[in-house]
């Protein structure tokens, strides 16, 4: 067994006993963790700590079982809580979508700083902005990116020239990628796409979190986007994410990029 401490953000949680929580936590160190956190349900005792918060940024102390992939937490040093996702419910609900796609799209004991680091710094975001919508974008997008599943937005998947930005495309899930209208034969089952929406995607997913702020585009382009990214996870994870049906675009928000 080893001792081990990292920055971790709650994925999902579990009751297992009257006081006892099984956690799910995504770690800078080690990835996706499964702990047990016995007696952190109590308000007193051997512990004296609360049950822990989901969306919530600790520094952890678990025992690495060798033999098991459930750990056991020992303590959580709370970082921020967020108090914005206990006030805002469009808030709450973005960043609850951004843990479950964290949750889907990797394994057990896989580290990804940098994936690590892109969940933690738009959570930040997320909570203190009032645009969440380029936000959420941004991270949907540069995940693929760090996963490796990111689609092909700006060249043709057949004849591999630049789309221009005028035409419209069909996206197709399977292939990864449209089709620019020179190339012969369609691609069936996709979905129609302006090139214009593509070409932001990409930049989207390149370009520096720090630069986001300054930058914008329509709340029209942002909910293009959004819809062929929700095609195509679907067809990714073979399913949908529960968060999607509490997750709106709302045409008075202004958005940035």
């Amino acid at each position: 067994m080893s001792i081990l401490k990292t920055d971790a953000i709650t994925l999902g949680r579990t009751d297992y006993s009257d006081s006892s929580q099984i956690i799910i936590f995504y770690t800078r160190d080690y990835g996706k963790i499964n702990t047990i956190a016995k007696g952190f349900k109590r308000s007193s005792g051997k512990y004296n700590s609360k049950a822990i918060d989901l969306l919530t940024h600790y520094r952890i102390l678990f025992i690495k079982k060798e033999h098991s992939t459930l750990h056991t937490l020992t303590d959580a040093v709370l970082q921020n809580n967020y108090p914005a996702f206990r006030h805002d419910l469009d808030k709450y609900f973005r960043a609850s979508c951004m843990a479950e796609l964290v949750n889907e799209f990797t394994e057990k004991n896989d580290p990804n700083e940098p994936l690590f680091d892109l969940f933690l710094n738009t959570l930040n975001h997320i909570a203190t902005d009032t645009n969440t919508t380029i936000w959420l974008l941004a991270f949907e997008l540069k995940m693929l990116n760090i996963l490796g599943y990111l689609p092909e937005w700006e060249h043709c998947i057949h004849c591999k020239k630049k789309i221009p930005h005028h035409e419209m495309v069909t996206f197709n899930a399977v292939e990864g990628g449209a089709r620019c209208v020179g190339c012969p034969g369609e691609l069936k089952n996709g979905m129609l796409i302006s090139a214009g929406a593509m070409f932001i995607a990409g930049r989207l997913a390149n370009l520096n979190l720090h630069r986001l702020e300054r930058v914008r585009v329509q709340l029209s382009i942002c909910v293009e986007i959004e819809k062929v990214l929700r095609y195509y996870i679907v067809s990714l994870l073979k399913k949908e994410l529960n968060s999607w049906k509490y997750v709106n675009f709302s045409p008075q928000e202004g958005i940035k990029i």
